[in-house]
């Protein structure tokens, strides 16, 4: 009996044993690593989600830093050489801005920029075809708006940027602005003009010898002045405030949007001229 007994504990696994057990190893196996896969793949979504959503966010502080301090301006030299422009549009926007900060020493650049910001498609680091977001800018102003200077992608898997205009005067929304000053010496010369009429009205109001009938005629040349320089500034106010709106695609389903939104107000609405 004890023979018997040492034997039977003495024996190894069958094949049947080992093949079942190398398949309960081999089915775990299969579980961990998809396990590890999916993991790693949620990973790598949520990482370039995170991405996205932080290129979008550093784009729209771009936007409304340099849109905050957009300008349009009347003097311009005898060579007509520059022309500052506020062009907007629903999906493109193009300005002049005084908020550059050179970054390198003698780099001969001003704090005036030319800038314009717009979706277009090019090609990833992965060689797909892709919609982003576009800045181009151009560090001097020249008598080419929307044209030259360099190009960069801000954010990559952009489906649309839109954009929104304020007008203070009609006190409503509109999708696009257009404000191009072609000759800006002869505008400025006109409103000069209006500026110096203006104040000989004052002058003969102010006057003590001026009657009754001088401070009439003053006041009714006032409202002449007025609607002079009234229809000489339509046109070159700037929108008090932009409505920017910029939806990404989610990485992993191009059916789901993700949408950053801000409101930019512009502080220089009135063309510069002295």
């Amino acid at each position: 009996m004890s023979g018997g007994r040492r034997q039977r504990r003495q024996r190894g696994m069958t094949l049947i044993e080992v093949m079942v057990a190398l398949a309960v190893w081999g089915i775990l196996g299969m579980l961990v690593g998809g396990i590890m896969f999916s993991t790693i793949a949620t990973q790598e979504s949520v990482l370039d989600l995170q991405a996205r959503y932080h290129g979008g966010r550093v784009a729209l502080d771009r936007i409304r830093k340099e849109l905050t301090m957009a300008f349009v301006s009347l003097h311009q030299g005898e060579d007509k050489r520059t022309r500052t422009v506020f062009i907007g549009e629903s999906d493109r926007v193009l300005f002049t801005t005084a908020a550059h900060e050179p970054l390198t020493r003698n780099a001969r650049q001003s704090d005036q920029l030319e800038v314009e910001y717009r979706v277009d498609t090019v090609r990833s680091r992965e060689g797909d075809r892709v919609k982003a977001l576009i800045r181009r800018v151009k560090f001097h102003i020249d008598d080419r708006p929307g044209s030259g200077g360099r190009e960069e992608v801000l954010v990559e898997g952009v489906k649309e940027l839109e954009l929104e205009y304020f007008d203070k005067f009609r006190e409503d929304w509109t999708d696009d602005w257009d404000v191009e000053i072609d000759d800006a010496q002869e505008m400025r010369l006109r409103l000069k003009e209006v500026q110096a009429a203006r104040e000989t009205a004052e002058g003969v109001r102010d006057d003590e010898a001026t009657g009754v009938g001088g401070v009439v005629a003053a006041d009714a040349a006032d409202e002449v002045i007025d609607e002079a320089q009234a229809q000489l500034m339509d046109g070159l106010f700037l929108p008090s405030r932009v409505r920017v709106r910029l939806v990404l695609e989610d990485p992993e389903d191009k059916n789901i949007e993700h949408v950053l939104e801000t409101q930019v107000e512009i502080t220089m609405v009135e063309p510069l001229w002295y």
